[in-house]
């Protein structure tokens, strides 16, 4: 597997053949990878956070040629920007990232077993003619976002973030009809769905809903009043 250099200055990726992986993946995993893990280990990076700064957001773009020589790729995001104090990637840290996410919940979680369908999915990789991984992007817990970020998650983010202000603020008003207000949200038409702003009020709404359900309105104002929304992100 051919790993990019970083384009993000300060967190680094460190391929399988380079010197320092093997031990990082012992280290993350706690032991010796075994014959479980081992399989996946060509497919893999790990990323060092090299920065003073812990990263709340970690992106990674893995680019595939097939077996019919058709390109494709895939970006496996961390998010903690909501709680950007719990991000696991502080300074010095490392994060170990598969093109087969269920590897990666494997270390994250130093468990022992995967999914049967881990073992089937690598060997769908084993057929690629090609696989590149790259740093697509990351932010920090500042807020600071890098990156050439080719699927546009600055602006995704941010039109959630928006849309879920905005949707607090409508369930506050003395006057709205809240349960009206939550069903519109939740029944969003299909065709739809694939507008990040209308998805990201219908998850909260979702949330509301359960909410009102469970304690009334008081528990709808104070589930509204306490969300928290991932930080604002910048670009230099």
């Amino acid at each position: 597997m051919q790993v990019e250099p970083s384009s993000v200055p300060n967190v680094n990726l460190i391929g399988p053949d380079a010197g320092g992986f093997n031990d990082a993946v012992e280290l993350l995993l706690g032991r010796t990878p075994d014959s479980v893990l081992k399989p996946a280990l060509p497919y893999s990076v790990i990323a060092r956070n090299n920065d003073s700064r812990a990263v709340a957001l970690l992106g990674i773009r893995f680019d595939m040629v097939g077996p019919q020589a058709k390109s494709y790729s895939v970006i496996h995001y961390a998010d903690t920007l909501r709680h950007p104090e719990k991000a696991a990637l502080t300074p010095g840290a490392t994060r170990f990232i598969c093109a087969e996410p269920l590897y990666t919940d494997l270390v994250l979680r130093r468990a022992a077993e995967v999914d049967q369908r881990g073992p089937m999915n690598l060997a769908n990789l084993r057929k690629t003619l090609q696989i590149r991984a790259v740093l697509d992007c990351a932010a920090f817990d500042d807020g600071q976002f890098e990156g050439p970020d080719s699927l546009g998650a600055f602006d995704r983010f941010e039109s959630e973030r928006e849309a879920e202000i905005a949707f607090v603020e409508e369930v506050l008003k003395p006057e709205c009809a809240v349960e009206k207000l939550l069903k519109q949200a939740i029944e969003v038409p299909p065709a739809k769905v694939r507008d990040r702003a209308l998805l990201a009020r219908r998850v909260l709404a979702k949330r509301l809903y359960e909410g009102l359900a469970a304690g009334g309105l008081d528990e709808v104002a104070a589930l509204a009043r306490s969300h928290r929304l991932r930080i604002r992100l910048w670009r230099n």
